[in-house]
């Protein structure tokens, strides 16, 4: 037994300078991979915090499939977001909300007058639920209204904010007529103000009127950017009611799909792509910063398989040399009765030995240092931070102790056949 120890602690101490190459080489290799690593972590960590936790996921806005046309004109229905569709999607992993922008479905008139001047046209009416354009409404009675109703004869209405911008830039402007300032919106009763006036009529259009049409005062609540909709949009429930009042079928317009996390944007909206609808999302900034997150840590992790690859790639060459310079000593070895599995058992040893210990020194060195390279290294807008988990320690001395013997075992196992027992 103390033979074998002797004979192990002088593989240990043979060949110095290869196993000091070794050693530094896999030193070098940790200590770039932990940098590798650490930067890794805090460029996450600040996407994390400053563009995924502060910049809200993209929404897709979700539409009817398409349907069959000739000419100008539609042959058949495309996929219908009905009510079971909308509860799908909800359904669908990453999907955190789904709010659903309903048409009223009878011809919708509106008038308005001031003084002399009047206009009338048909109208698109949409209704959409508190929860979507609550942020829309600024005033606690408008809030109330769109929430628990109003009396009869009143709607309260929100402007779509591109429905303003066709006015301001079109109507108004080729007819001298004065612009609409959104801010003054809110809360706006317009028959109470001298000299206008305005009226909105369900179930009566230029082109047909159904039985039971009657007129509401429109209340204006604000503008909204959430619904573009060439039209105005009235509460949920006002749209359900005006719907079954004239015994028509309410039918989505389109719906707007919140996702839990920016990773999750790509996925929902090929599942949602799959289910048959129309998607439409713009510029994603939720694609953009995935795509910016998936480019640098591909960087990073081709930097660290770019030194895991030399290390490997050096020390494969030095165990070569030092297992063939040393090739009259292991003979001397099988002579005295040294089996060739103990040989290749203080070798490994050996190399393993080197790994750890270099990976250890290479940890240690960091941790020490640490405070230095913080102050050394400025990364504008990112702060960084030198903490390296007691997984990643594991990992890093783990793969330094094996991967030495990786690139000896091939060395070992020619050794052996070819030139070990030849005398």
């Amino acid at each position: 037994m103390i033979s074998k120890l002797y004979l192990i602690g002088k593989e240990l101490t043979g060949a110095k300078f290869i196993t000091f190459i070794v050693f530094s080489v896999i030193l070098l290799s940790v200590s770039a991979i932990l940098f590798f690593n650490i930067l890794s972590d805090n460029f996450n960590r600040h996407i994390k915090n400053n563009f995924a936790s502060s910049i809200p996921p993209n929404e897709i806005k979700v539409k009817p499939g398409e349907g069959k046309s000739v000419f100008l004109f539609s042959t058949g229905a495309g996929k219908e977001l009905d009510s079971a569709a909308i509860n799908a999607i909800s359904k669908i992993q990453g999907v955190k909300k789904v709010d659903s922008v309903t048409a009223v479905t009878v011809p919708t008139y509106a008038e308005a007058s001031f003084f002399t001047f009047r206009y009338s046209s048909d109208l698109i009416c949409a209704g959409a639920d508190y929860k979507l354009v609550e942020h829309d409404i600024k005033s606690s009675p408008m809030k109330d209204a769109w929430i628990k109703g109003t009396p009869d004869g009143v709607m309260p209405v929100l402007i779509p904010k591109s429905l303003i911008d066709s006015y301001n830039n079109g109507l108004a402007a080729a007819n001298g007529l004065p612009e609409i300032a959104p801010d003054k919106l809110s809360g706006l009763k317009i028959n109470r103000i001298a000299g206008l006036k305005a009226k909105i009529s369900f179930g009566r259009s230029s082109i047909s009127a159904l039985s039971g049409s009657y007129d509401a005062a429109p209340v204006i609540a604000g503008y909204t950017d959430k619904v573009n909709v060439t039209g105005l949009v009235i509460p949920m429930k006002s749209a359900a009611e005006i719907n079954k009042k004239f015994n028509k079928a309410g039918r989505n317009m389109f719906a707007l799909v919140g996702v839990k996390d920016h990773k999750d944007f790509e996925y929902v909206k090929n599942r949602i792509k799959g289910m048959g609808f129309i998607t439409e999302t713009g510029e994603s900034i939720s694609s953009e910063i995935l795509k910016l997150k998936e480019t640098v840590n591909a960087f990073i992790a081709a930097m660290i398989s770019l030194v895991l690859i030399l290390a490997a790639t050096a020390i494969t060459f030095c165990s070569v040399t030092a297992l063939w310079g040393r090739i009259d000593y292991y003979r001397i070895m099988r002579t005295l009765g040294a089996s060739k599995f103990f040989i290749a058992l203080t070798i490994i040893i050996k190399f393993s030995l080197t790994g750890f210990l270099a990976a250890w020194l290479g940890i240690c060195l960091v941790e020490i240092f640490k405070a230095y390279i913080l102050k050394s290294i400025a990364i504008p807008g990112i702060k960084l931070t030198f903490d390296i988990p007691q997984s990643t320690k594991g990992a890093i001395i783990t793969a330094a102790a094996i991967i030495p013997i990786l690139a000896s075992i091939p060395t070992i196992i020619r050794m052996f056949s070819a030139k070990l027992d030849r005398g």
